[in-house]
């Protein structure tokens, strides 16, 4: 029996051993390895951070897995032996045929100084939950939510949480109390998405009265002030961050990396260099037609790579040319509270620059996205 090895059981890795196992059924042993038993779905991310989701109800154990004959193994990747096509953890020796790298990143808070003592990190689970804690008992003061450094993950994210933010003070009835100010690297608001999606985003941060500083080079972080270049200070009582992206190290010490430490692949296919080794989701170093920046990384492009990669792994198993081409096409959507979010589509291989909308606030809209968390959360890991 052949062997498909995945590294990594986020978004990527689990729709990979999903749609792989299905095609392929007793033929293919299918086996995923995280070092983490739990799987959070972070497109709830915003609505645990208002208390609108437990933690509970977004979670679910990855050894359901093996309910539908794919194994889970949960442990620490130590080193990637391309030589002799296996993969060493901490407990086990795991030989492939196949292997597909969905590791995705990790957040060097410790690069940022003072993040770990003065910052919550909006992208960690665990940290989403605290700022819940916080933000009840916070009755008034400025809350300062920052971008560390580009790239980040998920370009909406950071706009959407602000905004859940300014809609849960709202409804407390204290919002006129409660400042709120962005910060990022950014030269303006989703930048890939050209000025029209940009001037829409600062609109409504203006607004919803949130202030907006953008080319903020974060240097550090204090008890009541976030540190910037030029000498500039932003004064808060909070600080909400996103911590800066690397890639495992288990990855950066290979030879399939360029300079950032991100995977190198082919766009349409998701191989690396080697035979019959893939990556896919946020550790790929997908770079945009012409202008050649990196690919924007989100769960729902991670969602259709690992579609691509599993089919295309079934028809190479079975002696058939492999024939799915990840389009870079997809959409996402994000809340803006009050029972309403915005549409967003993207086709960021388009020439000679991507193609992103960005529709204004609906119902329609937030019933979609509440619909697409039932379905992923009930679908893939059920």
């Amino acid at each position: 029996m052949q062997k498909t090895l995945i590294l990594g059981c986020g978004i990527g890795g689990i729709v990979t051993s999903n749609v792989l196992k299905k095609i392929m059924g007793q033929d293919m042993q299918v086996t995923v390895v995280d070092r983490k038993p739990d799987y959070h779905y972070p497109g709830a991310f915003p609505l645990l951070m208002i208390g609108q989701r437990s933690p509970e109800s977004i979670s679910r154990p990855l050894e359901r897995l093996n309910r539908k004959n794919i194994e889970f193994i949960c442990d620490e990747i130590m080193e990637l032996d391309f030589e002799n096509n296996r993969v060493l953890t901490t407990q086990h020796i795991l030989p492939y045929d196949y292997l597909v790298i969905a590791l995705g990143v990790e957040y060097r808070s410790e690069s940022v100084p003072g993040f770990n003592e003065y910052v919550l990190n909006a992208y960690e689970f665990e940290d989403v939950i605290k700022i819940n804690e916080r933000i009840h008992s916070f009755d008034s003061g400025r809350i300062v939510f920052f971008i560390s450094s580009l790239p980040f993950k998920c370009p909406p994210a950071p706009y959407e949480m602000v905004f859940m933010l300014d809609y849960f003070f709202r409804q407390r009835g204290n919002r006129s109390k409660v400042e709120l100010v962005m910060v990022t690297p950014e030269v303006s608001p989703e930048p890939l998405a050209g000025p029209k999606v940009g001037q829409s985003v600062r609109k409504m941060l203006a607004d919803r009265n949130i202030e907006l500083i953008t080319e903020a080079k974060i240097l550090g972080v204090e008890k009541d002030a976030l540190i910037l270049d030029h000498g500039m200070v932003v004064k808060g009582e909070m600080f909400l961050g996103i911590a800066p992206h690397w890639t495992p190290r288990v990855i950066r010490s290979t030879n399939l990396v360029d300079s950032n430490g991100f995977v190198e692949v082919n766009p349409n296919t998701l191989e690396t260099d080697l035979p019959n080794v893939y990556a896919i989701g946020d550790v790929t170093a997908l770079k945009l037609p012409v202008i050649e920046a990196y690919a924007p990384k989100a769960g729902i492009f991670a969602h259709y790579q690992g579609e691509v990669v599993a089919r295309n792994i079934a028809c190479l198993a079975r002696g058939l040319s492999p024939r799915y081409r990840y389009t870079g096409k997809g959409s996402c959507i994000m809340h803006t509270g009050f029972g309403r979010a915005r549409y967003s589509t993207v086709n960021y291989f388009a020439k000679p620059k991507p193609f992103i909308t960005l529709l204004r606030p609906s119902r329609i809209s937030y019933l979609a996205k509440i619909a697409f968390e039932k379905y992923w959360l009930n679908c893939w890991l059920n």
